[in-house]
This record gives structure tokens, C-alpha cells and sequence, in this order.
């Protein structure tokens, strides 16, 4: 013990003496297990999470296809119910659905995240409220869903104090009175962030099977894996495919670890995120190696004297292990506070509160893994030195009375080879995040569709139990319309069932008079939205041709519709579309008539290639929520105010909310590809410097160890120049063989990442041309820059060089 604790304090007395390389040493320590701890931390919090629940590994949701497995959707109600009757694998199975409920506190109605649940969720969760009960069957029944409500713990204590007498008080939300029965636990959201819970009805006379929209979950009951669930699902999907050979056809069912469904998704772009930080640390040990590599080498004379003085190679590569893992600690120190900083900064990045199950937290666990990743960081970083030194001539350096040791080809070579990786890691980073800040860039190029400078958009939605009827809602819409349209300020205004470029789209099979049949097995299919006259002009949509929707255009009137171009020329190519008429895949749909076409703006901002798009107007028939926009001249906070005002004189019930400019709607549907894009350009941007220092150090190096040979060359005569070019050279050479390995791995290891990209390929050209071209420069500049210092230096000066 006494032996380790004298070489600990050697080592950190050594370290003492060399600040500047301890000091570079500690900050790429810092920065390469920094990023790792943050993103561990991510990667931690949402592909390891723990569910809130008794066994979640028996918690399954069940996810429905047809004809490929690969598109998964949720379940139609008979689904759902002939499921329900017929499993037998399962001991408890519900269904919800997420929405927006509000809810009046005071004067001014509120908007909370809401679910739609069925009897038995909490059978499935297997937890209860902490008051109250939860809901029966009977009050998911046509009629009673309308008369009780479940508070989540968070609002229970936030907006009522956590009043335990609430059992039992009447609340208005959304235009009904509903009974408070029950307050769920502290920490149940579940299914993303809800706040509150109504029940849902499942209607067993509704035999639309094509309309998925019930998300499910179930458990497992004992004794059964999830592989028989599986089996019997599949079983089941061929019966009612048997049964139901026109809807059911090609119909099938998967029970899904919950915990697995929920990240599925995200999974490949955590994994991605964790490699690349991965790589980061690499070449931050690459680089320490070679940094330690060369000190060491010049510390040839003191190891041979510890060694003359009896300690044997094992204590000498015990001491050299020793300086790298301190440096390694303290890095990973600093690593930590780092880790935190990185994180707060890409939480506050992300516009939306996360779900329940989403925590991220630099605790004490991940300080422990911290911690951890620095020893062996910093043993990684000081094993092939030490190895390499420990296994070398160290008594000759003494005998000769040299200082150092020189140089050898196997050092030049480790030192080489780790210049080479260095280069190559940072390659295949720098493509990855070039690809990704593309696919950013050509996502945020879809907005010139639209004209979102100076336009307010907010939404509103009619409570179904005040506004039951069409013309109630067409009415108060239109009313409403007309009274923004009249605002001081405003050029024009409308509404949209779908903002375009967000995140939410609806596809419908299209049928084409005088052209697709009936039993067409593969009828074109095609986005649809519903919007109000105004709509195209605030949002600076152009009608290309025909007219738009005018008040006229209501349910009285005959159905017309609107195209944009790419559906005109998808659905009567060569042809005039005015004129003609098609209606959605049911065959009692009526049919329609197109008036007009319009510029090409894609509903969701994530899809790659242009859709298809059928615009209806607003009265045929309309929706109840509509998301407006407003082109106004003036302030947009004076706006939205005036807005609210116009709302409450006509339903003080109803807010206008998610009020924002469209150029934020914008900003926001993007930010999950803005932040992708901005962590791997930090990633990668951290990468190339930490590489390009490597060079520099290698390079210098280098330069110290033929400072006598250059000044031979210049005393012969050597043009400055020249000798430059004769140190650059050897740094491009192994700059080339790095950048021709990094451009092999990254062309194979990038067509992984096909499902991220938007509008580019794999092998884009351009991007493996600017990283090919940055990494040069960067090559060249960090060997440029010894190489020049070492040709000023006067040549008497390095003849006597040592």
C-alpha cells in the first residue's frame, strides 16, 4: 500500500510539472466523458426508463396492420372489442385516447392535456387513486360518459391546493358539468402527460373497421410471455380476416412490451447520438495516448534512473498508468459539471413537457458512471504508452546522458496509427452530422410554401355537448371568421383543420368518376384537409388556377373541393382538373367537384415526398377544432388579446389557444430535427478540433525530433520553404490514409440512416466533399503551423540542438 500511495504522489507531482500538457490533457478528458455522461443520461432516461407500475414488463400494447407489418396503427372499435371477447392470454385489456379538454378555473377556461380512458385501465396499471375510485362500465356507456371526472395528482395539488374534499365537486369542462370521483397517484401521467381523465365509449354497434383510432394496452396474464400473446394475436388476426374479407383483408395484430413501443421510434437516433459521443471519447484517448506517448518519450533519462534505483518495468508502467488515470479523474470531474451543463442547455432546447416516463437527471448514479468512464478513459488513454515505454531500452538513455531516448519506428508508428483513427473517426462523424443538418436544412427549406411573416396562429375547438349539430358549428366558425376579419390590422384570416407543415396529417383513398371502380384493390390515395375561406390568402398559399372557397360554398351548396398541383397532375395527368369530380374511398361519400388548384405545401413537415392534397371547405361538413391564422399589419400580442376577446363575447367557455406566430409553429414542428441537427454539429465540430490537435501535437513532436536534422538542410542550403513543404507532406500523408478509411467506413455505416434523412442520400456528394475539404484544411493548417516555427530557427541554433 505504501508503494502505491508514493507512486500516486509521484505521479501527481510529475503531473505538477508538466501544466500545460496536464491542463490539455484535462480538458479533453472533460469534454470527451462530459458528452458522454449527458448523452448516457439521455439514453438512460428514455431507452431504460422504469414504468411506474407492478410489473411493467407484463404491460403490452397491441398494435394492428394491413398489408404491411411495418405500419403499424391503432385499433378500430370491433377490433378492439372481438379482441377483448376472444383473448385469452391477456387478464386485462383498455383502450384510450389522448385529447385536449378545457376546463374553467375562475373566469378564463384553461386547456389541459386530457385522456379518454375505458373501465379497465388501472386493472391494466394496476394502481389506484389515491382518492375516489375510477371509472365503472357503466359510466363508459352512451350518455354517463358525460358525468365524472379524474384529476391527475399534478393538477389536483397545483390548481386545487390538494383540497381533500374535492370528491364529490362539480367542475365546467368544455361545456358540460362533470362530478370529481377520484384523484390518481402522484407520478401517474400515464399516457404521455395527462392531467385529466373522462371516460371513453366503445361502441359494439359501429362497424367501420377501417377507422383506427383506439390505443390500446393490456397485461399479460400470469404465466404467459409475451411470445404466446404473440402466437395467439396471429391466430386471431386470421379469423377475423376470414370473417371480414373486405375490411379485414391483409389484417393483422401485435402485442408490444409497452416499454419497447414507447422508444421504437426514437431508439435509432438514441443509439446514433450514444456512438457518436462514443467516437468523440476515442478520439480524445487516441489523442491523450499520443500526447503521453511523446512526453513520455523525452522522459527516457528518469524512468532509466527510477529503474537503476531498483524499480523493475512493472512499477515504471504502474507509474505511467497512474499519471494517465489522474488526469483521467480529474477530467471526469470536470466532465461531470460539463455533463450537466450539456444537458440543461438540450432540455431547454426541446419546446414540449415531456413524458411522464421521460426523466433525465444527473444523480448520483450517473456521477458513479462518471466516474467510472473516467479511469478507464484514462487507462485506455495510457496503456499502449505505458506498454510501449515499459517494454523499451531505458538504460542506454542513461548511459549516454541524453535527456531522452530519441525516437523508434514503433513509436513513429503508434503515433502514426493513432493520428490515422483520430482522422478517420472524425470523417465518419462529420458525414453523419453533415447528413443530419442537411436533412435539417431541407426540412426548414419547406416553408417557402407559405408567407408565415407577420401571421398569428391559435386554435379553437367547440365542445361537442354545446355545438352537437353542423350548421352549429359552421355558424359560430363563420361568425367568427367574419368578426377577426374585421380587427384593426388584419388583411385576412381563416382556419385549417391541419396547419400545414406541423406534425399531423390525415390520408383518405380517392376515387375518381369515370375512372376508378368500386372494388378497386389499389385506389390512389391522397391527404386531406378542411379549411374556411381566407385560409390560402393569410397563410400565402397561391390558387394556381380556378377560384377558391367563398361563404357560398356551405351544406347546401354543391360539394367542392380544391387540389393542389402534384394531385392534379397525379390523378389526371395531361389534363384539365376543373371540372372534375371525386369523392373519399366509402362508396355512399357524395361525389364532389374540383374549383380550383393550389402550390404544393406538404401537411406534415417530416415527410419526405410531396402528397397528394384534397381541400374541402369548411361547411361540408365541418370539424370542431380549427387551427386560425391571421395576417395582421400591427402587434401580434395586441392581436391575440383582441382575439380572446372576440371568443369570450360569444362562449366565455372557450379559449383561444396555443397562440404563436407561425413563424414559431414553424420552428417548433421542427425542433426535433434542429436539435439532432445542433447536438451531432457539436459533437462533430468537438471531434475535428480534438483531432486537429492531435496533428498539431504529432506534428510538433516531430518537428522537436529533427530540429538538428532541419537545421542541417537549411545549413546546406534548404529553402525554407522546402523544408516546410517536407513537414506537411507527412502530415497529409496521414491525413489521406485517415480520410480514405474514415470515407470507407462512413460510406457503409451511413446507409443505416436512411429512415432519418429528408431529401438526401446516404452518399450525398456535396457533404462528403465539404468534410473531406474541412478535415484537409484542418490537416494542414495544424501541420503547417510547426513546420514553420521549426524553419525559423536559426540553423546554428539547432545543430547545437540536443
Amino acid at each position: 500500500m505504501d508503494s502505491w500511495i508514493h507512486d500516486i504522489r509521484t505521479a501527481a507531482r510529475s503531473l505538477r510539472r508538466a501544466p500545460g500538457f496536464s491542463m490539455l490533457v484535462i480538458v479533453m478528458m472533460a469534454l470527451g466523458i462530459g458528452v458522454n455522461a449527458m448523452i448516457y443520461t439521455v439514453v438512460q432516461g428514455i431507452l431504460f426508463h422504469q414504468q411506474p407500475f407492478p410489473e411493467p414488463a407484463r404491460i403490452v400494447t397491441i398494435d394492428s396492420w394491413q398489408g404491411r407489418q411495418d405500419d403499424l396503427d391503432e385499433l378500430s372499435p370491433p377490433d378492439f372489442l372481438d379482441l377483448k371477447d376472444r383473448t385469452r392470454t391477456l387478464s386485462a385489456f383498455a383502450v384510450y385516447n389522448e385529447s385536449m379538454l378545457y376546463l374553467t378555473i375562475g373566469q378564463d377556461p384553461q386547456r389541459f392535456q386530457s385522456a379518454w380512458a375505458s373501465a379497465e385501465l388501472l386493472d391494466v396499471l394496476q394502481v389506484q387513486p389515491i382518492l375516489g375510485r375510477w371509472f365503472s362500465e357503466e359510466e363508459c356507456t352512451e350518455g354517463r360518459q358525460y358525468e365524472s371526472v379524474v384529476l391527475g395528482h399534478r393538477l389536483w395539488t397545483e390548481r386545487f391546493g390538494g383540497d381533500p374534499q374535492i370528491l364529490g365537486r362539480t367542475l365546467r369542462m368544455s361545456g358540460r358539468t362533470r362530478t370529481v370521483i377520484g384523484v390518481l397517484p402522484e407520478g401517474l401521467r400515464f399516457p404521455e402527460v395527462a392531467e385529466l381523465y373522462i371516460p371513453i365509449v366503445v361502441d359494439p354497434n359501429e362497424e367501420e373497421r377501417g377507422s383506427h383510432y383506439l390505443e390500446s394496452v393490456a397485461r399479460l396474464a400470469p404465466g404467459v410471455s409475451i411470445e404466446q400473446a404473440q402466437a395467439e394475436f396471429r391466430t386471431l388476426g386470421a379469423q377475423l380476416e376470414q370473417e371480414h374479407p373486405v375490411k379485414g383483408k391483409g389484417k393483422g395484430f401485435r402485442p408490444t412490451i409497452l416499454s419497447e413501443a414507447l422508444v421504437r421510434d426514437i431508439r435509432p437516433m438514441m443509439l446514433m447520438l450514444a456512438l457518436a459521443v462514443l467516437f468523440v471519447l476515442l478520439i480524445a484517448c487516441a489523442n491523450i495516448a499520443n500526447l503521453t506517448l511523446a512526453r513520455a518519450t523525452n522522459r527516457l533519462r528518469e524512468l532509466g534512473v527510477r529503474m537503476a534505483l531498483g524499480a523493475g518495468r512493472g512499477r515504471v508502467i504502474r507509474q505511467l498508468l497512474l499519471e494517465s488515470v489522474l488526469l483521467g479523474i480529474v477530467g471526469g470531474l470536470g466532465g461531470f459539471f460539463v455533463a450537466q451543463w450539456g444537458l440543461e442547455l438540450t432540455t431547454r432546447a426541446i419546446p414540449i413537457e415531456l413524458p411522464y416516463w421521460m426523466t433525465f437527471e444527473v444523480d448520483g448514479r450517473v456521477f458513479a458512471t462518471t466516474l467510472l468512464l473516467s479511469i478507464v478513459a484514462g487507462m485506455a488513454a495510457g496503456l499502449v504508452p505505458a506498454l510501449q515505454l515499459g517494454g523499451s531500452d531505458l538504460i542506454t538513455p542513461l548511459r549516454e546522458g541524453s535527456s531522452g531516448g530519441g525516437d523508434s519506428p514503433t513509436r513513429r508508428r503508434i503515433r502514426n496509427g493513432l493520428v490515422i483513427s483520430e482522422i478517420a473517426i472524425a470523417v465518419l462523424m462529420l458525414v453523419g452530422s453533415g447528413l443530419m443538418v442537411r436533412t435539417f436544412l431541407n426540412l426548414a427549406e419547406q416553408r417557402r410554401g407559405l408567407q408565415p411573416k407577420g401571421v398569428l396562429t391559435g386554435q379553437v375547438t367547440l365542445p361537442v355537448a354545446v355545438y352537437p349539430a353542423d350548421w352549429q358549428k359552421s355558424a359560430f366558425f363563420q361568425e367568427f371568421r367574419d368578426a377577426i376579419a374585421e380587427l384593426p390590422g388584419v388583411t385576412a384570416a381563416g382556419g385549417v383543420s391541419a396547419l400545414h407543415l406541423g406534425r399531423s396529417s390525415t390520408a383518405r383513398t380517392i376515387q375518381r368518376k369515370g375512372i376508378d371502380s368500386d372494388d378497386a384493390t389499389s385506389p390512389p390515395v391522397s391527404q386531406t384537409n378542411i379549411i374556411t375561406p381566407g385560409y390560402l390568402e393569410s397563410v400565402g398559399i397561391p390558387l394556381l388556377r380556378g377560384r377558391s372557397f367563398t361563404a357560398d360554398d356551405d351544406s347546401g351548396s354543391m360539394r367542392v373541393v380544391l387540389v393542389n398541383r402534384f394531385a392534379a397532375e397525379m390523378l389526371w395527368p395531361g389534363q384539365e382538373p376543373i371540372g372534375k369530380r371525386i369523392r373519399y374511398g366509402s362508396r355512399d361519400s357524395l361525389w364532389k367537384t374540383v374549383v380550383g388548384v393550389i402550390g404544393d405545401v406538404r401537411q406534415h413537415v417530416s415527410r419526405s415526398e410531396t402528397l397528394a392534397e384534397v381541400l374541402a371547405p369548411h361547411a361540408q361538413p365541418p370539424v370542431q377544432t380549427m387551427t386560425w391564422t391571421i395576417r395582421t399589419e400591427g402587434d401580434m400580442g395586441t392581436l391575440s388579446g383582441a382575439v380572446r376577446s372576440l371568443l369570450r363575447s360569444r362562449d366565455a367557455d372557450l379559449p383561444f389557444y396555443e397562440a404563436r406566430s407561425l413563424e414559431e409553429h414553424l420552428r417548433r414542428a421542427l425542433w426535433e430535427e434542429r436539435l439532432y441537427a445542433w447536438l451531432f454539429g457539436a459533437f462533430s465540430a468537438l471531434a475535428l478540433v480534438i483531432a486537429a490537435v492531435g496533428i498539431y501535437g504529432v506534428m510538433a513532436y516531430a518537428v522537436a525530433q529533427r530540429t538538428r536534422e532541419i537545421g542541417i538542410r537549411m545549413a546546406l542550403g534548404a529553402a525554407r520553404g522546402e523544408v516546410q513543404r517536407m513537414v506537411v507532406f507527412q502530415a497529409m500523408r496521414l491525413s489521406a490514409i485517415g480520410l480514405g478509411l474514415g470515407l470507407a467506413a462512413a460510406f457503409v455505416l451511413t446507409r443505416f440512416m436512411v429512415g432519418m434523412l429528408f431529401g438526401i442520400r446516404p452518399d450525398d456528394p456535396p457533404t462528403y466533399i465539404v468534410v473531406v475539404s474541412i478535415l484537409a484544411m484542418s490537416a494542414l493548417l495544424a501541420a503547417w503551423v510547426p513546420a514553420a516555427r521549426a524553419t525559423r530557427v536559426d540553423p546554428m541554433i539547432a545543430l547545437r540542438h540536443e
